[in-house]
């Protein structure tokens, strides 16, 4: 898994995101750190912060949709995003925490020949045994999502 595509990084100016400091919750802090590296590609460590039996929930009527169970289910569902797209970006805008969740806030970029995405989506997380546990990903622009990432 790459995860995470430059190409469009360099072509779209980031908005800067909120550094997370003390005062932020640790399971912000967490997310922080399995968004890194989901980004960089690291499933390793990005599968650390996750439990043994994690849910990804994906809404939507799209390639993509659907429940996936369990760390190799959720690989799938990644390299399903690889293959539908030439470039993929997120940006985090923000990360918020407290002791059951965890919450991300990202502009999303998406390239696939010709066809772009550009939206926001929040990933809100239920944190167990300090381990991410169930996810739910919301697009905001839920029509963009699916006329995107359309069924084949």
């Amino acid at each position: 898994m790459t995860g995470y595509s430059s190409a469009l990084a360099a072509e779209h100016e980031a908005p800067p995101m909120r550094p997370l400091g003390d005062g932020d919750h640790p399971n912000a802090h967490m997310l922080y750190k399995a968004h890194s590296a989901f980004k960089a590609g690291d499933v390793e460590a990005l599968f650390s912060a996750m439990a043994d039996d994690v849910v990804w929930h994906v809404p939507g009527d799209n390639a993509l949709a659907g429940t996936y169970r369990g760390r190799e289910e959720i690989l799938r569902n990644f390299g399903m995003l690889q293959a539908a797209v030439d470039a993929y970006w997120a940006h985090p805008l923000d990360y918020f925490g407290s002791d059951d969740h965890a919450v991300l806030i990202a502009e999303v970029r998406a390239r696939k020949g010709d066809r772009t995405l550009e939206t926001k989506e929040a990933m809100t997380w239920r944190v167990e045994n300090g381990k991410l546990k169930e996810c739910w990903h919301m697009c905001l622009e839920p029509e963009k999502w699916d006329a995107f990432f359309v069924k084949e």
